[in-house]
Formats: C-alpha cells, structure tokens, sequence
C-alpha cells in the first residue's frame, strides 16, 4: 500500500496524505521513545522517565492542592557535587525549587544572597532566603521547606502530611529537639529540614526579623535561633510523628537510625536532645517518612531508585486514606517531651547485623 502511494501520489488528496503522514510520525515517535527509554537515552532527564508514571492519581491531585516550593541552602563548592543530584531527583517534585547560595550560578540556577560563605553564616542565609521567598513567593505557594543540601526528601509524603493543615494556620514541623533553656516548645534539626506555613513565614518576616531581642542575627546555630524566633511570634512547633509514635522527619542517615548501636545510652546526644523518645531499628520511622540527612550527592539516586523503582514481586503496599482536615485547636495540640531519665527506646531487630563505625560515634 505504501509503495502504491509513493508511485501515484496524485491518487491520494492533499488532506489524506497529511493523515497519513501523521500516522508514520507518530509511530516513528513512539518507537524511538520506547528505544531511549530502554537503553537510557532518558537518563539526562533524572526520575522524570520513571517516576511520573509510578505516582498515582492521589499525588497528583495533592501537587496542586498541596502547593509546596522548597528551597535548599547550599554553598558553590556544592553545587555540581549535591545540587544537580537534588534536582535531578526529589527537588523536581516540589512545586517550587530555589537553591540558595552566595553566587549566581547559571548551571544551577542559584540565587546569590548577600551573605558570606561558612558555617557562621548559615543563620544569616536562612534569614535572608526567607526574607527573598516573603518578597517573591508568599502568595504563589502554601507551605515552604526548607532542606540543606544532603537532605533526601519524600515529597509526596510531605504533602500527604501537609493536607490535613491550613496554611493560614502560625505553625511549622521538622525533626523535634529539645533546649528549654532556650526553647521552650523545642526547634527543628536543620538537618532533616523544617517547613513553615504561609501564615509562619509571614510572621518571621512582618515580626521576628526586626525584633533584636528575640531574633538576632548575632548568633550561628541556625536551626536553633529559627526555634526560638518562631516561638516569640506564637508560631507552634508541630507533632509530626505518626499514629505508632515514629518520626517522619529523621535528622541522621537511614543506616543510623535502622542499625545504630547507641540505643540503650540516655546520654548519647540524639537521645538526649530528642524531643520525643527516639526509636531504632525498623520501628525508627515512619512508613510515610519525609526526610532524612546526611545523604550524599549520588546517593540522591539511589534512594529514588529504592523508593520508587525497586518492589518485591507479588507485593502491594495499598496507600492510607486522607486525612481529615484538622480544626486549628487539633492542628495546635501538641505533646509534651518524653522524660529522659526514663528513656528505653524501642527496638526492633533489624535484618542488617552490621554497624556503622561512624554512625555509632555520632
């Protein structure tokens, strides 16, 4: 039939040949895409190839309605070592990413803040990256988190947290530790990332930001200087553990808190410092987990790979249902710390007998 055509194309009208020749096109299209997907020619385009087709249709619904813009605090000697990774993987789901650093940096697309590079400045950063996002962004997204540039992220899990909570509402969650001396309500891990609501971020920058007294930028620690100018503008550290207790936001790397070996020392820092009581093994995390730190560059990929791509034949993990939205006094209520003198926690075997040298130093 072809070769009747090719020889007598006066038999055949214009508006049918273009038919034709749509059809040749569209299938040529398919076959090379089906090629490049099975040879790796999508690789450049990171776990877009993979990864969109394994969301269902209760995420993407909850991309929209959960509107998420994440932003990273990077350094320039990060970024082609950790920053492409992240967007390459997990900062492509947010619905916004920026990468925060002190130079512009068209590779990465980073935006400079008028900041000096080093660990001191890294209160200084976050203050001047939501300074950026309140005059940019506020009214474009609903929630803003925050991560460092080891920082591996669920962002589906995120928003599935997220839904319950209006974002009008002064809250915000992360990895929960305790200074009363400091904080009373507790402060987030920088680590494991933090995320604030609309309502949070414009209050940090209408109120907290001009009030020396209680948010200086004298100081350094970063995670712990956002905590305390939270807590002077009634912004509540939420409770982001789930049903069982576990944490979602975990501030060490997935093999520390599966296998680590300090379980039973109440004066192990992460014990000590845990606003809620700390469990390991299997029972360390939460199902849904959203975070987890110290995640080096190209392990990005492999942890998008485990979660996304890797099942076990022959098995279904059904997803929970949504939750209902929380009333502001829920979304408010929060537990109170564990008391460490009491400490146990809880363990459950893990089927990795090996442990890390250096998690077990942390």
């Amino acid at each position: 039939m072809l070769k009747l055509i090719l020889k007598k194309p006066s038999l055949i009208s214009p508006r049918y040949g273009h038919f034709l020749f749509g059809i040749l096109c569209g299938l040529l299209l398919s076959r090379m895409m089906h090629v490049w997907s099975t040879q790796g020619g999508l690789e450049s385009s990171g776990w877009m190839d993979r990864s969109i087709s394994a969301l269902n249709h209760t995420s993407n619904d909850l991309t929209e309605s959960v509107r998420v813009l994440c932003w990273v605090m990077t350094t320039p000697a990060n970024h082609q070592d950790k920053v492409v990774h992240i967007q390459a993987t997990w900062g492509a789901r947010c619905n916004k990413l920026l990468i925060m650093s002190s130079i512009e940096d068209p590779a990465v697309a980073s935006i400079a803040l008028p900041v000096e590079e080093g660990r001191k400045s890294l209160w200084n950063k976050t203050r001047e990256a939501f300074r950026y996002i309140y005059e940019h962004h506020l009214d474009e997204y609903d929630w803003f988190f925050k991560a460092d540039d080891d920082t591996y992220v669920v962002v589906e899990n995120l928003r599935y947290f997220l839904r319950p909570y209006s974002p009008q509402l002064p809250i915000y969650f992360g990895s929960k530790f305790r200074y009363p001396q400091y904080v009373k309500q507790g402060y987030f891990s920088g680590g494991a990332g933090y995320v604030l609501s609309r309502e949070a971020v414009r209050r940090f920058y209408e109120q907290a930001l001009g009030d020396e007294e209680h948010c200086s930028a004298a100081y350094d620690t970063e995670d712990l200087e956002m905590g305390k100018c939270m807590e002077s503008v009634n912004v509540t550290a939420g409770d982001s553990r789930d049903d069982l207790g576990r944490k979602r936001f975990l501030p060490m790397e997935p093999v520390f808190h599966l296998t680590s070996s300090v379980t039973e020392d109440p004066d192990f820092w992460y014990n000590q410092y845990s606003y809620y009581e700390p469990f390991y093994g299997k029972n360390c995390c939460s199902d849904l987990a959203i975070s987890f730190h110290y995640v080096p560059g190209r392990h990005m990929h492999m942890m998008d790979y485990l979660i996304y791509d890797l099942h076990a034949w022959g098995s279904a993990y059904p997803n929970p249902p949504l939750v209902k939205n929380k009333t502001p006094k829920e979304a408010m209520q929060v537990a109170g710390p564990y008391p460490i003198s009491t400490m146990r926690p809880r363990v459950e075997a893990s089927s990795y007998a090996v442990v890390s040298e250096e998690a077990s130093k942390r």
